[in-house]
């Protein structure tokens, strides 16, 4: 076939221009919801484009937006009021829990001496055994009275806030005034009044976060539905 015969007339009777090849596949389709060329519209307007609501219309049952509308994975806040703490809560660990406790025995040792003076005075060297017993009730409720107060305050005894943890409720992660506090104070601090037993009870108290999922709580903390966390 030479250059100068014209092209072949277009199969579907729409003529060619000379020197103009028809585009690759021939004419593309209309998108979709809108009509052909030359056809009018259907009743009520074009269609919008897919996942997308019609003018005028209501979003999708549950305001929930378009497939790919979001971002992928993006999940729901978790429950509880959390935002306090930027990133989220963290659990403290339990070196820094025994050496919060650590400092709070010495605010006990403290206490017990003092008590121990009162109830003795200066002469040291013949104590009664019910003095003594009465010298470390005192000291235990007093600490009691220390632990429950600094907790219903704001969370945190001396020894946590010398390590930035704080207690608070498993529920929401908020603030344990109330109740929750003194009940945590009373299950940690006064089981050694009772001899013996109330030592072996409060060892296993200290210890049981070491091994407790998923919120690391010792005795006294499932007692009070708390947990304790780094801020």
């Amino acid at each position: 076939m030479s250059s100068s015969e014209p092209p072949p007339p277009d199969p579907f009777g729409k003529p060619q221009e000379p020197g103009r090849q028809p585009p690759y596949g021939g004419e593309q389709p209309p998108s979709y919801g809108q009509p052909p060329p030359g056809q009018e519209p259907p009743p009520g307007g074009p269609q919008p484009p897919y996942g997308q609501p019609p003018p005028g219309g209501a979003p999708p049952p549950g305001g929930q937006p378009p497939y790919g509308g979001g971002p992928y994975g993006q999940m729901p806040p978790p429950p509880g009021d959390y935002s306090q703490y930027q990133a989220g809560p963290t659990l403290a660990g339990s070196g820094k829990r025994f050496v919060a406790r650590l400092v709070d025995f010495v605010v006990f040792f403290v206490i017990e001496v003092a008590v121990f003076f009162a109830f003795v005075g200066s002469d040291t060297d013949n104590v009664s055994f019910g003095k003594e017993i009465g010298a470390g009730t005192v000291a235990l409720l007093l600490y009691f009275l220390y632990e429950g107060s600094m907790l219903n305050y704001n969370g945190q005894t001396l020894g946590k806030i010398v390590m930035h943890i704080r207690v608070v409720r498993v529920a929401d992660g908020g603030s344990i005034h109330g109740s929750p506090a003194w009940t945590r104070a009373a299950v940690y601090s006064l089981p050694p009044i009772v001899p013996c037993a109330g030592i072996v009870f409060w060892i296993v108290d200290q210890l049981w976060h070491t091994w407790d999922q998923p919120w690391q709580q010792c005795l006294h903390d499932k007692a009070a539905n708390t947990t304790v966390i780094r801020i």
